[in-house]
């Protein structure tokens, strides 16, 4: 028995002993004696982890750590987030569920947060060959997820401004039909 739980333990890990992540968004979640402390997701969970644990405050109070994969990571933070109330957290963490953002506003917030865990990737040191791939594999699939927002706030924002314009003369020629009356 104990062969195959070290076969499925080594399985999980690479070469350099590393987690796989083939990578997927974790979410994981960061307990202290007195509850759940942080939920957060990241594409290198365990990177992510060390770097709270060099720069936040909170640290010392960190006694355990769980990770899972979710379909949809960024949704299951929120929910997480949400419903769990981990002391740490500031976002999502009001006493209302933050109210949804316009599409401009939703745009930006996806950009700052894909240029962050480009960062992060950026910044991973590759384990293998293998963590090299995915790595460079995700960099690229996030470089393109960028210019596609960096597109679509461009095209949103030049479409916001036509139609600005539009309401301004169309509100001049209404207020000029007034006047003369």
């Amino acid at each position: 028995m104990a062969d195959v739980d070290s076969q499925f333990l080594r399985g999980l890990f690479d070469e350099e002993g590393s987690l796989h992540t083939a990578g997927r968004t974790a979410l994981y979640r960061l307990y202290g004696l007195e509850g759940l402390l942080y939920v957060g997701i990241s594409v290198s969970p365990l990177t992510r982890v060390r770097t709270h644990l060099r720069e936040q405050p909170w640290a010392s109070e960190i006694v355990g750590i769980r990770i899972e994969y979710p379909v949809d990571a960024e949704a299951a933070e929120r929910e997480a987030v949400w419903t769990e109330r981990p002391r740490y957290n500031v976002i999502f963490n009001g006493e209302s569920p933050p109210a949804p953002p316009d599409r401009g506003a939703r745009l930006r917030t996806e950009l700052a947060l894909e240029r962050r865990r480009l960062e992060e990737l950026e910044s991973t040191v590759p384990e293998s060959s293998a963590h090299l791939r995915l790595m460079t594999r995700g960099i690229k699939a996030k470089q393109a997820k960028i210019a596609k927002l960096v597109e679509d706030l461009g095209n949103m924002e030049q479409t916001e401004k036509v139609e600005n314009t539009v309401a301004a003369r169309h509100h001049v020629t209404n207020r000029g039909k007034g006047v003369g009356s």
